[in-house]
């Protein structure tokens, strides 16, 4: 067992990039489904399969391209207002001056400054990267589009090969339900970000401060995170509110940020939840952590992803075994039995008709 572990484990490592391609792929295929269900309506199969990639494909790089190029634009008058305020907080008596003093912010924000003039690009230098990496969405389109013409059969056939049938028949239940709570989970969750990189998008701009997108983008992000990311992803907003403009409109700022964290928390995460799966503050940390530092940021959104659908699953079986009532009563009939009771041949097909309820992992709600 040791050895088939080290092997495994030294098999997984080597094989880490075309695995994660199929793992990415496997989300896309389930959260694009929808939209190629709608355009299967009026087009044919294959090519709403490839419309809708594309269209997934434009609107996520076209937020990037819009937020790179709005913050390297306003790089230099970013890097300028941070300066100036940095000093300004110093240069305070009052408290928040005290504070800036002991943390020594001028010299923290200096760092910052240069750290990002190293890093941050463009939106010609994002369109160059993409255009590097061509190759490699090209093969994940290719997957994506294998998924989602032949993934019903791979899942049945894969669940076929559980030789009792009223197990079988449990197993597709679980993971069907399973997986159209943790895509409506995903797909609620990330509409919620989206509103809340547009709101703070369009709050920095009433309040003219420097790069309004990339605090958009930043703001939606970790809006994703339950119960304290839109605090987190506002930072940067109130801080340049702070330096920049008066305290009044910090304070207004403050405020209005933790009654839409609060209103987000207790009433809007609630509802998705009882719709999806709840989604509690420990997991979605500790993956997007893990999967950032193992696997940048295409690890944190793909384990992200998967962990919801972990808790759907496990969700699902405590709901089955807490309510075990409603089970259909052939099921505990033993294998080999008819519905009418009677023992069937040792030679007779299973008269059961295949888990179609597994063609769930390709069609919408």
């Amino acid at each position: 067992m040791v050895v088939l572990a080290l092997i495994a484990q030294r098999v997984f490592v080597a094989a880490h990039r075309p695995l994660s391609w199929a793992a990415a792929a496997v989300v896309i295929a389930v959260l694009i489904d929808p939209i190629v269900d709608v355009l299967d309506r009026r087009i044919p199969r294959l090519p709403a399969v490839i419309l809708g990639l594309l269209v997934a494909a434009v609107a996520v790089w076209g937020v990037i391209y819009v937020a790179f190029d709005d913050l390297s634009s306003g790089i230099d008058q970013l890097s300028e207002a941070a300066q100036e305020a940095a000093a300004e907080l110093e240069d305070r008596e009052d408290g928040i001056g005290n504070l800036a003093r002991d943390v020594d912010a001028t010299r923290r924000v200096d760092l910052f400054v240069e750290a990002l003039d190293e890093r941050v690009t463009g939106g010609d230098d994002v369109l160059a990267s993409t255009a590097g990496t061509a190759p490699t969405y090209f093969v994940g389109g290719i997957l994506t589009l294998f998924l989602m013409s032949y993934g019903p059969r791979l899942a049945r056939s894969a669940v076929e090969q559980i030789p009792d049938r009223p197990t079988r028949r449990v197993v597709t239940e679980i993971v069907t339900a399973a997986l159209h709570r943790s895509r409506r989970a995903i797909l609620l969750t990330v509409a919620e970000g989206i509103v809340a990189g547009l709101a703070v998008a369009g709050a920095a701009s009433l309040l003219d401060v420097p790069s309004p997108a990339a605090l958009g983008l930043t703001a939606g992000l970790l809006a994703l995170l339950p119960h304290v990311g839109l605090v987190l992803g506002t930072l940067p907003l109130m801080l340049l509110v702070l330096a920049l403009r008066s305290d009044l409109a910090t304070i207004v700022t403050v405020a209005v940020v933790l009654a839409c964290q609060l209103f987000d928390s207790f009433w809007l995460r609630r509802r998705i939840a009882r719709r999806s799966v709840h989604i509690g503050l420990l997991v979605p940390w500790i993956v997007v952590l893990v999967g950032y530092a193992v696997y940048g940021v295409g690890g944190a959104a793909y384990g992200l992803a998967f962990a919801v659908f972990g808790l759907a699953v496990l969700d699902e079986i405590g709901t089955r075994s807490r309510n075990p009532i409603g089970l259909d009563p052939v099921d505990d009939q033993p294998p080999g039995t008819g519905d009418d009771g009677a023992v069937a041949p040792p030679d007779a097909p299973d008269p059961s008709p295949p888990p179609s309820a597994i063609a769930g992992l390709a069609h919408a709600d």
